[in-house]
């Protein structure tokens, strides 16, 4: 019985090693073989401790989800899964996100940074629903894939058309909720947040 579940073979050791066996042998009271086994034992744990636990995404994602984020990694030319994950999440809610929702960030990130430019950059030139941008001397207009158009000028005024309409062809006004009369903001309908992130 004994041979079918051990191996035999035979092993090469150094003197100095095979002193250093023998000597942590003598101290847990075992064989030197036992004490060699158990020394292994304590050495192959440790390296599986020391082996990379699953990535983040693999933590997080069930094993189908994975495998996309990883073909999406490769075709892309990404270093990681973390960094294609990201770019996926950042593509479904932008996928997700109307003009007036692209509105309300420039609404927001106009209170720390005036600079159109910057803003353009920031929030607008880098949204996956961007089909058209116009900046012109006093503001930024854009269009997008919904054929919604909405602009920001110096002042931080911003304007919508559900119209695509062009930044001098009659966009009306748009006021974010933050600024909008309680009432309004009770009778807004928000998205429903359970919809599945489609990737």
């Amino acid at each position: 019985m004994e041979e079918e579940t051990t191996l035999r073979f035979s092993l090469r050791v150094p003197k100095e090693l095979h002193e250093r066996l023998t000597v942590s042998a003598n101290e847990h009271n075992n064989s030197l073989n036992a004490e060699m086994l158990r020394l292994l034992d304590v050495g192959l744990q440790r390296e599986k401790e020391k082996a990379p636990e699953k990535d983040l995404v693999e933590q997080l994602l069930p094993p189908g989800m994975v495998w996309r984020v990883e073909r999406y990694k490769n075709s892309a030319g990404l270093n990681s899964n973390e960094e294609a994950a990201k770019r996926l999440i950042k593509f479904a809610l932008e996928e997700r996100e109307s003009t007036k929702d692209i509105l309300e960030k420039l609404h927001e990130n106009y209170k720390k940074e005036k600079d159109l430019r910057i803003l353009a950059r920031d929030v607008i030139a880098s949204h996956g629903a961007m089909t058209n941008i116009r900046y012109g001397k006093d503001f930024v207009w854009f269009e997008t894939t919904a054929d919604e158009s909405g602009a920001i000028d110096k002042k931080g005024t911003l304007y919508f058309s559900d119209q695509a309409r062009g930044w001098d062809c009659g966009m009306e006004y748009y006021i974010p909720q933050s600024e909008q009369p309680e009432a309004d903001l009770w009778n807004s309908t928000a998205p429903e947040l359970d919809e599945e992130i489609p990737f």
